[in-house]
């Protein structure tokens, strides 16, 4: 319960957060949080105001605090700021990220009161319906119109962007409802909820896996919470049943576990069991003809309007109440023993081959980014060209890689919002053009607060634009590339020169021997000095 004498809504709505867990709200503060911002100069036990200063930037590092385990919020300008965090938003929705999404809005009224309009904005930045901007990227979303319904709206919204599939929400708090006093209000408990699998649905499953004798396991991000990554881990293991995309959205199950494979023709399995993925396979490349078992917070994927994925056994549930209910003989090893021995002995093989390799191969940057990353004991937020199959990845939450909706610019805020919320050092690895997007200046000015290591992969040009036209027009004129968006880019143009702006440390690298070197020397600035690392790499246009 909270109680002062004189309360506003500002102070109010700041004091549920805290209660219900939020202790930092990243904010690009506008002319609508006069009296948040004043509250919590009157009262530093309030949530702290982590200042970020661009919504693109700040979104992305309230989702990467969301996925070291925190209450996030972010706080956007009215409709400006909602404009510019939509892709964020979006990425928070479709990747099943909590995420407390708060925006001002222009004052209401012309005079009456001092929270009355007094900018030209005001005119032209009022929506006829704000929350119509989000609101198919949001679970739930509201604009509070009496001080009074702040406690159960506050509530109400936690309680749904934590309950499974989680996501974002989207308050809307008024200038003129901000100012409103109130005497008393009363936190509303409102527990999360998830669902689970009937027994009659548990009891089918284990049937259509006793009748199977190859069953493959497909997941995206059933390792986004740590119960399910153990759970499928011990699953897997116990059955001996192999795990395809090990790495995807996160670590869904150890690189160097017995079931873990790189690549698997599905036409060679007789059940698959996808597990928190929209898309297991692409029906354009190969045609499926064998039962598919789901296990899904929303096996359904509603959001997408066209979807034509099979589903023999739909199990709306968590990973971990699924699988830690399911007992049946485990399958054969031999098998995949040997198919994971071949795919580990190519690899061997490809690496040998790339190891002096100019212009530096990816894969062989991913592969000493790999173990740099292993032997410092570093997180890996992925955006774009790092290849984790060449990485020992072995810990729950020790690799992070581009979200559902492919909106870019993500990880160097979530980079750092992840280490804000764990202490853990963080190393961002990025394409040039999602480097670009993710506002580097913006980066920087948080950053320079928590450290981060940046790992550019340069191949000067919009290599996924090449690779597009390459597959639609396969005998087009701008086959091999001789099209490439961005390629009379100065490929030697240092983009992360400005970090020296912000006191940090830049490296350019052009060799593969320098690269492992060059780690080294930023991850030694970051942790000794208290530095930003940037290092550039010049790649070749191959993924």
């Amino acid at each position: 319960m909270i109680k002062y004498l004189v309360m506003n809504a500002g102070r109010l709505f700041l004091s549920l957060l805290k209660e219900s867990g939020v202790n930092k709200i990243f904010i690009v503060s506008g002319t609508d949080y006069a009296s948040l911002i004043e509250a919590k100069v009157e009262d530093s036990s309030l949530p702290e105001f982590e200042i970020v200063p661009h919504e693109i930037t700040a979104i992305s590092t309230a989702i990467g605090y969301a996925l070291g385990n925190k209450l996030s919020a972010v706080a956007v300008h009215t409709t400006p700021g909602t404009a510019n965090a939509l892709g964020g938003i979006m990425s928070a929705f479709t990747s099943r990220i909590p995420l407390l999404v708060i925006a001002g809005r222009s004052p209401y009224t012309e005079k009456g009161n001092t929270a009355s309009r007094n900018l030209r904005i005001h005119w032209t930045q009022e929506a006829r319906d704000q929350g119509e901007l989000v609101r198919q990227y949001v679970k739930y979303d509201f604009e509070i119109r009496m001080a009074d319904q702040l406690p159960a709206v506050v509530s109400r919204a936690i309680q749904i962007m934590m309950s499974e599939p989680r996501g974002p929400v989207y308050i809307v708090l008024p200038r003129e409802v901000s100012i409103q006093e109130v005497n008393e209000a009363r936190r509303i408990p409102m527990d999360y909820y998830e669902p689970a699998p009937s027994p009659d649905k548990i009891n089918k499953a284990k049937e259509m896996l006793e009748k199977s004798e190859r069953p493959l396991i497909i997941t995206w991000r059933a390792g986004r919470r740590k119960e399910w990554f153990e759970s499928l881990r011990r699953f897997a293991d116990n059955y001996n049943i192999p795990v395809l995309n090990y790495a995807g959205e996160v670590l869904n199950y150890p690189s160097s576990g017995p079931m873990a494979l790189d690549r698997f023709d599905l036409r060679n399995s007789d059940l698959l069991l996808v597990v928190e993925a929209e898309v297991p396979y692409f029906p354009k490349k190969i045609d499926l003809d064998i039962p598919i078992v789901k296990i899904d917070v929303d096996p359904s994927y509603s959001y997408i309007p066209y979807y034509g994925f099979r589903c023999d056994l739909c199990i709306q549930s968590t990973p971990s109440n699924f699988f830690d209910y399911i007992s049946i003989r485990p399958k054969s090893y031999d098998e995949i023993k040997e198919l994971r021995a071949k795919q580990e002995e190519y690899k061997k093989q490809e690496i040998e081959r790339l190891k002096d390799k100019k212009p530096i191969h990816p894969k062989y940057l991913s592969y000493e980014i790999g173990i740099v990353a292993s032997e410092y004991n570093l997180v890996i937020f992925n955006e774009y060209q790092f290849n984790p199959r060449y990485a020992r990845l072995n810990e729950f939450g020790s690799y992070f890689a581009d979200l559902s909706v492919g909106y870019l610019g993500f990880a160097l805020g979530a980079g750092v919002g992840y280490k804000i919320a764990t202490n853990k050092d963080v190393l961002i690895t990025t394409g040039d053009g999602s480097f670009i997007f993710g506002v580097p200046e913006a980066f920087y000015y948080v950053a320079s607060k928590y450290p981060t290591m940046v790992v550019i992969y340069d191949n000067g040009g919009w290599l996924a634009s090449a690779e597009a036209v390459d597959e639609v027009f396969p005998e087009g004129l701008a086959k091999s590339k001789k099209y490439y968006p961005g390629a009379d880019f100065d490929r030697r143009f240092e983009i992360g020169k400005t970090v020296e702006t912000f006191h940090g440390y830049y490296e350019l690298v052009e060799d593969p021997w320098e690269i492992k070197p060059a780690l080294i020397r930023g991850l030694e600035k970051m942790r000794r000095e208290n530095k930003i690392a940037v290092i550039q790499v010049i790649v070749d246009k191959v993924r």
